[in-house]
């Protein structure tokens, strides 16, 4: 079996109504790295890579995002792999990953990012076509250590819209993700003062219980000293756990210096690019949980690599965003926990709208399909209509 073809699609949606704030960054639109490797066999690998978000006023034209990875994909991996054994995963990535390092690796404009999010969408196209050779899923090919993964639902943002996002509202929206069965709940934190976030976890609890699992983002908005001070006002609430408390310059250190000060466990590393990374996050940086994005950095193969690490630490596999990849992941390896999800289209119109096929969330789990490969289809009508193929 050889590669025959690699294609690249930038999906892109329209402008939200409602623009979505983390501690630091808003979130007006979303768009996805759709690939397709195609084999000469006739086997077609779909793979998907984070594809970021923009905001009306901020992007220079909000109708088009400049994937940067999209043209690592057509013009730097594509001729590196045709004619290549996809099944030869480690070998592939592997060669790959040298685009990061090699000699001019700069010389084209893209960044390490870039490459690492080109990676990850091919060799999640690459695990597709091997379980479909094989008959089995992807979870199946990595050991099918469990057929359903917990997940949470990802909410709680801060909110600009046609109405004040108020306390209530927060409120309101933990009761219905509750009523539509899910007992995890993740919001963010660190947009406000730490006394307005106490304000707002009091009312969702007050809300929901303490039956639910409660975590919170700050998606690295604090000092190391105001994530110690905020975490200790938020200890009472029962917290599952505290991510990216502290900002991108002081992530590794300052995070020991947190985890000391509190008995509620860290979670980081949806922003590290690789498991040398991610290694010290966990070994230094005393992180319990670690959220790597295998859509994002690598892969399956640069995913798996973490888990172990994460492994023989002691530390559970929590991965960021898109349940239809990372539950495969999280199910097959011993110390994976839970899975992401944004079940409301308001928010994560991909999940609603790109796939013909896909797995279903019940009561807080995801049912791992037993389908060859990861198991989904896309909406081809989805990617003609949202899509632009990256030459």
């Amino acid at each position: 079996m050889k590669i025959k073809d690699i294609e690249a699609w930038v999906l892109t949606w329209p402008p939200f109504e409602t623009i979505f704030w983390t501690s630091i960054n808003p979130i007006g639109s979303v768009s996805e790295l759709l690939i397709k490797v195609t084999t000469d066999d006739g086997i077609v690998g779909i793979g998907e890579a984070h594809g970021g978000n923009l905001v009306a006023g901020v992007s220079p034209d909000f109708t088009k995002r400049v994937a940067g990875a999209a043209p690592v994909v057509t013009q730097a991996i594509r001729p590196m792999l045709l004619g290549e054994n996809p099944l030869e995963n480690d070998k592939l990535w592997d060669k790959m990953f040298s685009l990061t390092y090699q000699q001019g690796w700069g010389t084209h404009g893209w960044s390490r990012s870039d490459i690492m999010t080109a990676i990850a969408g091919v060799d999640i196209a690459l695990w597709d076509i091997k379980g479909k050779a094989a008959g089995v899923s992807v979870n199946r090919l990595l050991g099918g250590f469990k057929q359903k993964v917990h997940c949470y639902v990802m909410g709680g943002y801060y909110q600009e819209g046609k109405e004040p996002y108020t306390e209530a509202h927060l409120a309101r929206d933990a009761e219905r993700w509750v009523k539509m069965g899910y007992n995890a709940i993740k919001i963010k934190i660190a947009h406000v003062s730490i006394e307005e976030d106490v304000k707002r976890i009091k009312a969702l609890r007050d809300a929901i219980g303490y039956d639910i699992d409660l975590m919170l983002d700050a998606n690295e908005g604090y000092s190391v000293q105001d994530a110690i001070r905020a975490i200790h006002a938020f200890e009472p609430f029962k917290i599952r756990w505290y991510e990216e408390p502290v900002h991108w310059y002081d992530n590794i250190e300052g995070l020991a210096k947190v985890a000391a000060s509190t008995t509620v466990p860290l979670h980081a590393g949806e922003q590290q690019l690789h498991r040398f990374g991610c290694r010290d996050l966990i070994e230094r940086g005393k992180v319990s949980f670690t959220s790597q994005d295998g859509r994002e950095t690598g892969g399956v193969t640069g995913w798996v690599m973490v888990a172990a690490i994460a492994n023989v630490n002691n530390a559970l596999m929590a991965p960021h965003h898109d349940p239809q990849i990372h539950g495969q992941l999280v199910a097959a390896v011993p110390n994976g926990l839970t899975v992401e999800t944004f079940p409301e289209a308001a928010r994560d119109p991909i999940w609603s709208e790109l796939f013909a096929v896909r797995p279903e969330i019940k009561n807080s789990y995801i049912e791992i399909p037993d389908r060859p490969g990861f198991g989904i289809e896309v909406d081809e009508k989805v990617v003609e209509k949202r899509g632009t193929k990256v030459p």
